[in-house]
């Protein structure tokens, strides 16, 4: 730990002795909010304890009725900037989380480095990357840095590691990337680069006229990591005792060994490469704004060829001082019995943190306000290889210059039956029948802001989601009763 310390101190130090040299400009910014949650959503058996995991509403098994949970969650973003002149500048972000209140933060003190330990357990590295500009219309990004499609989040909108050059060349702006997005190779093959899930992108818009923008995208996919299963190389064979005669007689136990326990098994891997091709568009006239966008996906995944497809329209419209919101947005999911896969590929695993939050709801779509707690009946753009079907309308209205509200109101099904679907219990038994309804369920939200001052916001969001048929009889005994959010915040901005 000491070492520690004097490495901060040198860069510190270094840093110090350049800003004084008048040769490096430094930015320091962030934000602070703190989250009460009352739920029987988050933080429950369904979500966050449930046996699947993975962010996904899951009431298969579990009581009708859920306690309610209540539990405070904190995130602190701090922004540091190092500006050598115009065109050069290290971008560096950082995120210390609380995941609630009473979660063993405290149990070790500073520096102790213990499991809980505040300086190690809370404390990630979102971003770190060089951003120059050569040229006035030429930008280069090299590192760990933020990045999202350009499709609302549906395939990816995350922090990632990578190259990335953008131009601007009169109406046409365009970027082209290479990311790396998770390298096994030192888990499972013990040579780096081997293991890994990558990604190219080619992204170009043009501006058509001054309320027409146009766009087309293209990503590839390659992901070569562990797929979680394993492939048995040498069954394990148990030592075995066998009893012999000494040269007077005597019997004795002798010892066969075995080849031990577990089996010698090794890793099987996921043969994962997608062509992802989009087009979107933006269209403004007077007060009314369209949008939306198409993406067909084309290649195989495991042995297994991949035709699927997503698309979205969408609309802003300018009512009085209000503004009126719609979304409807597709996904394709995979049928059962086709020799074709028509599961949507988004980037998965720990990679992940795509999420289309344009449909500005809490429960039956990832809530824009969730921190360490991130759940929804659709976690992913692909629902578990099912698809979706999904239809929003919203309403933000600005009462004064310091307070607002918005209210939402959404439904979402499944685009397909398949294996994900849950089967249903009969008086607490599991059963092989599963429910013929895709409706996975519809929500009303409401949300209200209040600007303390320029820098400081309080804000309360609340929501009920009436659980569709998908989810009749999962439950131990019954139906499981319908969810409810409420939340309030404390965000300040410095």
């Amino acid at each position: 730990m000491g070492r520690i310390k004097m490495l901060l101190g040198a860069v510190c130090l270094a840093l110090a002795t350049v800003a004084n040299a008048g040769a490096l400009e430094n930015e320091f910014h962030g934000d602070f909010t703190a989250q009460f949650d009352v739920s029987n959503f988050n933080r429950t058996p369904t979500t966050d304890y449930n046996a699947a995991g993975g962010g996904y509403y899951d009431p298969t098994g579990v009581k009708k009725n859920q306690n309610a949970s209540n539990f405070i969650e904190q995130r602190a973003l701090l922004h540091y900037s190092a500006k050598a002149d115009s065109v050069l500048k290290l971008v560096t972000a950082f995120e210390l989380n609380y995941a609630y209140w009473g979660n063993g933060s405290n149990d070790a003190g500073s520096g102790s480095g213990g499991a809980t330990g505040t300086d190690f357990i809370n404390f990630i590295t979102k971003n770190v990357y060089l951003d120059y500009s050569p040229h006035e219309n030429i930008n280069l990004k090299l590192g760990m840095m933020p990045n999202n499609d350009s499709f609302k989040g549906v395939l990816f909108d995350t922090d990632m590691a990578g190259v990335l050059v953008s131009g601007k060349y009169g109406r046409l702006s365009q970027s082209v990337g290479f990311f790396r997005l998770e390298d096994k190779g030192a888990d499972k093959d013990l040579v780096v680069g081997l293991s890994t899930k990558d990604m190219f992108m080619l992204d170009s818009k043009v501006q058509i006229s001054p309320g027409l923008k146009v766009g087309a995208a293209y990503y590839f996919f390659r992901d070569g990591t562990p797929d979680g299963t394993t492939n048995t190389v040498v069954a394990a064979v148990p030592d075995r005792i066998i009893t012999v005669n000494d040269v007077y007689g005597n019997q004795y136990p002798v010892t066969l060994p075995g080849t031990g326990s577990p089996a010698v098994t090794t890793p099987n891997y996921n043969d994962i490469r997608m062509h992802v091709l989009g087009l979107n568009a933006e269209y403004v006239l007077n007060r009314v704004t369209l949008n939306g966008f198409a993406i067909y996906e084309t290649g195989t995944s495991n042995n297994r060829t991949t035709s699927a497809f997503a698309g979205n329209l969408g609309a802003k419209i300018k009512k009085g001082v209000g503004l009126i919101r719609v979304e409807f947005l597709y996904v394709s999911g995979d049928r059962p019995g086709s020799s074709t896969s028509g599961a949507f590929y988004n980037v998965p695993g720990s990679s992940g943190g795509h999420g289309y939050l344009a449909n500005e709801m809490t429960m039956i779509g990832r809530d824009k306000n969730a921190l360490m707690s991130n759940n929804s009946l659709v976690f992913n753009a692909d629902n578990r290889g099912q698809g979706q079907i999904g239809g929003y309308l919203g309403y933000d209205r600005p009462f004064t210059p310091a307070f607002d509200m918005s209210f939402n109101v959404g439904f979402v099904a499944a685009a397909e039956d398949n294996a994900a679907k849950p089967f249903i219990y009969n008086d607490g038994i599991i059963s092989d029948i599963k429910n013929g309804s895709k409706f996975l369920g519809s929500e009303l939200n409401a949300e209200a802001n209040y600007k303390v001052r320029d820098d400081l916001k309080l804000s309360a969001r609340t929501g009920y989601a009436i659980l569709g048929e998908y989810y009749k009889g999962v439950a131990l005994h019954d139906p499981p009763m319908n969810v409810y959010d409420v939340k309030l915040l404390v965000k300040y901005n410095f």
